[in-house]
């Protein structure tokens, strides 16, 4: 996928991105549930101000970088940048299928073997923005890194319907709590939220 892709509005890079893969070093899965940003116009928003800060800088930056934030002083989210530069626009990766790395992220996230996991720690891997950005391993020490380089490969694929629904967790942001921003595949295991 060219940086182009990313050069538009999150609503309709969020919707194309579902049924894409992304491999972060030795991982890869298949994208299947988003949430999309939309900066200056959304109050749900870390962009929302309309001016960047130290820890929302990249989501003003260039188009097809990485934006990973620190939530709840124990969780890391991955987005992707959109839109404009200055625009503070960006998609949030929700959830996933593992396609390889079972192993990797089972450590990651469970510190034990893949066959060790219960059915609840392999129902529970990756189907959540915080659950899935520690299965690729990124922390905010990867914020404003280009998805462009060696580590990063992501491919467009194939998407079953996509559902679009209201964003979760954003129950203090007025209008925008109730946007129908949040795009899943109907079906797929790893959605965090049907």
């Amino acid at each position: 996928m060219e940086r182009s892709f990313f050069e538009r509005s999150p609503l309709e890079v969020g919707k194309e991105l579902i049924g894409s893969v992304l491999t972060v070093d030795d991982v890869t899965m298949r994208i299947v549930e988003v949430e999309a940003y939309l900066g200056p116009d959304d109050q749900a928003a870390h962009s929302y101000s309309g001016r960047p800060t130290k820890r929302t800088a990249p989501m003003f930056g260039e188009a097809g970088h990485l934006y990973v934030y620190f939530t709840y002083g124990m969780h890391h989210c991955l987005n992707f940048v959109c839109g404009e530069v200055g625009q503070g626009y960006a998609v949030l990766l929700r959830g996933a299928e593992i396609i390889s790395g079972h192993e990797i992220i089972a450590y990651r996230r469970f510190h034990r073997s893949y066959h060790e996991l219960t059915n609840t720690q392999l129902k529970n891997l990756v189907n959540g923005p915080a659950k899935l950005c520690q299965a690729f391993g990124l922390t905010t020490a990867e914020s404003g890194e280009d998805l462009y380089q060696e580590r990063f490969r992501l491919v467009a694929g194939q998407s079953g319907q996509i559902i679009e629904t209201t964003r979760i967790g954003i129950p203090n942001a007025g209008e925008a709590t109730h946007y129908p921003w949040r795009f899943y595949e109907e079906g797929s295991p790893g959605v965090s939220k049907k």
